[in-house]
């Protein structure tokens, strides 16, 4: 038990009747302002160190400033009359003031505030009882130092920040900016977003990217303190909470409220992200004018992508509660849109479609579709965050163990969505004990039987598809590869890239004069030869030397003459030429063994299915194929002819989810599936392929899950 606990237990109870000492009185830190909303007068006021903000009407604020602690509501009541010609019965004034008390309003003495104080430990001591842990990881907060007479000194120095001069020359290099990033977009956009994907990056990596985050989250946060004072408000509370352990810091420009107009308070608002906007100009500016490789560089790259898009998006978004989220509450005059909106499609959800004992808080019809487009959007991107923030600290943690990084992701979340969860849990239970009674009635023994009947069909008629998703990239059926067999230099083309070729069509006309002079050579020779039989026929002479000779020669005439035909490479099949740019081999001497060409039989596309390890012993040759290409919404079928191991180098449509899965090395196996192509088919088209393997029960899908998750995890 701690000391307070202690207290609270030993001493007596103060008595209620001395809750309040004399009259209400206004406390010495209360500031106020006269301000304009909705083109009514208002009175906006607030007491320093808190933050609570209080708008009364001028008729109520007349009642307000009365009260001296001295007065009683008799006194008060007369005073009024004489200022204000208005007099307001005393139950009517007890019950006004009653109404400010009730929401902290009026000064406390210390004996009052040793009564709040008890009671507050009363409730954290309730808190407590019906709370397992006392430490909350999802935001800490520390307590800072009062940064009022820090603006106070700095605000003399830069008050020339908030001359027109000064805008000007922002958005001059605001338009630089831009145009820099537009020109390099291709580049600084990729980075900007592996620049946070701490996957890739080294414990010097991350400490140079929180000290930079630190000290420009400082700058913004002196920013949004620096334009408060500008309009006249003080600053008492600059820190950082501690949000799933990641620092957040925040400063307290309360006073704007009080003290500024609302395009004032629009303007306090933005400043955080304007002053960086501002550094990554700057740091655009020395990016562009300095020599790449130099630390400077280096430096400015790495602000321009913490103080860049990303950042400047995320925080103007208004469906998170960020700079762009007060700015947008400020243009639309709502201040707790979020809060509203989330309670009202709560509420009727939990009316309409859960038929619950509800109340539905009244919303103007003109604001009921704005406020539910809002909830449903806020809540999609919200619990999108968190979701990217628990795939991003899974990939983290896959580096050091990608069979156990399930497990801190897990339980990572399990912190994150526990308010959540409890609060889903809470609700089930109500929407129990609303319908138990109902249920119960409805459940006779024969519709009990039946809803027995029908969850046995359901778990154990095998409805279901077992499938297998992958990745597929679509190939020819045939492809043929042309290569130089003797050497020469190629003097022209006959064909084209994307040019329909015949068997035996010509391709390429090479030269060789070594090739050239020897079948002139062999053809004279075999000439020779010839004349030389036929007069040893005539002459009775040496007719078996002369045959020798015309033969050999004849060989010979025939292999120089196979050697020139070469010299004019042929298309082996019919096809198209996928080879580009042929033209440019006019000129060139080749060896033998160049390639040369390839033809691509195009009439029928093969996919090559790209099939995890661990998914392989499922499918079988004969088994259905459901092709979706990428960008299409019609599939093909087809079946699969074949299976083989995959290369060690993947294409990158599959590449790319090898480095999705936690960094893990995957192997791959192919599955080969052939097309007939109707023409709208092209090499290079990849899309996902859904192989068909057999029909399973829920309740063998359940088990063999289970099962593997068993045999990959623990044995």
């Amino acid at each position: 038990m701690n000391l307070a606990e202690a207290l609270n237990a030993a001493l007596p109870e103060l008595p209620a009747r001395r809750a309040r000492a004399g009259f209400p009185k206004l406390d010495p830190d209360l500031i106020a302002s006269e301000n304009v909303e909705d083109d009514e007068p208002v009175i906006v006021a607030m007491i320093r160190g808190r933050s609570n903000i209080f708008r009364f009407t001028p008729q109520q604020w007349h009642i307000i400033e009365l009260f001296d602690g001295h007065r009683s509501w008799d006194d008060v009541a007369d005073a009024h009359v004489e200022l204000y010609g208005v007099r307001y019965s005393v139950d009517d004034l007890r019950e006004f003031t009653s109404g400010l008390d009730e929401i902290d309003f009026w000064y406390k003495s210390p004996l009052e505030k040793n009564i709040a104080l008890q009671q507050k430990l009363e409730s954290s001591r309730h808190d407590h009882a019906h709370r397992k842990s006392k430490f909350d990881v999802a935001h800490m907060q520390f307590s800072a130092w009062d940064p009022d007479r820090y603006f106070d000194r700095i605000y003399p120095w830069l008050r020339w920040a908030y001359t027109p001069w000064f805008a000007a020359a922002c958005a001059v290099m605001f338009a630089f900016m831009t145009w820099i990033f537009v020109v390099n977009w291709s580049y600084i956009g990729t980075d900007s977003l592996q620049f946070y994907n701490f996957t890739q990056k080294s414990t010097a990596d991350l400490a140079e990217f929180w000290i930079l985050f630190l000290v420009l989250a400082f700058f913004h946060e002196s920013a949004h303190g620096l334009t408060c004072k500008h309009y006249g408000g003080q600053v008492h509370a600059m820190g950082f909470h501690l949000i799933y352990l990641t620092p957040a810091f925040f400063v307290d420009v309360s006073e704007a409220w009080v003290y500024a107009s609302r395009w004032q308070r629009l303007v306090t608002i933005l400043a955080g992200i304007g002053i960086e906007m501002i550094f990554c100009a700057v740091a655009t500016f020395i990016w562009w004018g300095t020599p790449a490789g130099s630390d400077i560089h280096d430096l400015a790259y790495k602000i321009m992508l913490i103080t860049g898009v990303v950042v400047v998006v995320v925080n103007m978004n208004p469906l998170i509660k960020l700079d762009g989220y007060y700015a947008f509450s400020e243009l639309i005059g709502f201040s707790d849109i979020k809060e509203k909106s989330t309670a009202f499609l709560s509420q009727l959800v939990r009316r309409h479609v859960f038929h619950l004992p509800v109340e539905v808080d009244f919303v103007p019809r003109r604001r009921r579709a704005g406020l539910l487009i809002y909830a449903v959007l806020s809540g999609i991107y919200s619990y999108a965050l968190l979701f990217a923030v628990l795939r991003f600290c899974s990939n983290v943690f896959a580096k050091f163990s990608p069979q156990w990084a399930f497990v801190p992701a897990l339980i990572l979340g399990l912190f994150i969505f526990r308010s959540r969860l409890r609060t889903l849990v809470k609700f089930m239970q109500t929407v129990y004990l609303d319908k138990r009674d109902r249920v119960r009635s409805w459940f006779t023994a024969p519709r009990l039987a039946a809803a027995c009947v029908a969850a046995a069909l359901v778990l154990l008629v095998p409805l279901r598809h077992q499938t297998v998703s992958a990745r597929f990239l679509l190939e020819p059926a045939r492809v043929a590869v042309v290569r130089s067999v003797v050497p020469g230099q190629v003097v022209g083309t006959a064909v084209r890239e994307g040019q329909l070729v015949r068997a035996g069509d010509p391709l390429l006309y090479m030269t060789n004069t070594q090739i050239m002079s020897e079948t002139a050579s062999s053809a004279e020779q075999f000439a020779l030869t010839g004349i030389r039989r036929v007069r040893a026929q005539l002459a009775y002479g040496d007719l078996g030397a002369a045959l020798e000779d015309n033969t050999r020669a004849r060989i010979e005439t025939a292999l120089t003459a196979d050697e020139a035909g070469h010299l004019t490479p042929q298309a082996p099949i019919d096809g198209i030429v996928a080879t580009p740019r042929l033209s440019d081999l006019v000129g060139r001497y080749v060896d033998a063994g160049t390639t040369l060409a390839e033809i691509y039989d195009t009439r029928r596309m093969r996919a090559r299915i790209f099939i995890h390890e661990f998914q392989v012993a499922r499918v079988t040759r004969g088994a259905r194929v459901t092709l979706l290409f990428d960008g299409s919404f019609r599939p093909d079928s087809a079946f699969v002819e074949g299976i083989e191991p995959g290369p060690d180098e993947l294409p990158a449509a599959v590449e790319s989810i090898r480095q999705a899965q936690g960094g893990s090395k995957l192997t791959y196996y192919v599955a080969d599936v052939v097309l007939q192509n109707d023409g709208s088919l092209y090499t290079g088209m990849t899309g996902t392929a859904k192989i068909l393997i057999r029909r399973e029960c829920i309740a063998r899908f359940a088990w063999r899950t289970v099962g593997d998750f068993v045999d990959r995890k623990i044995w």
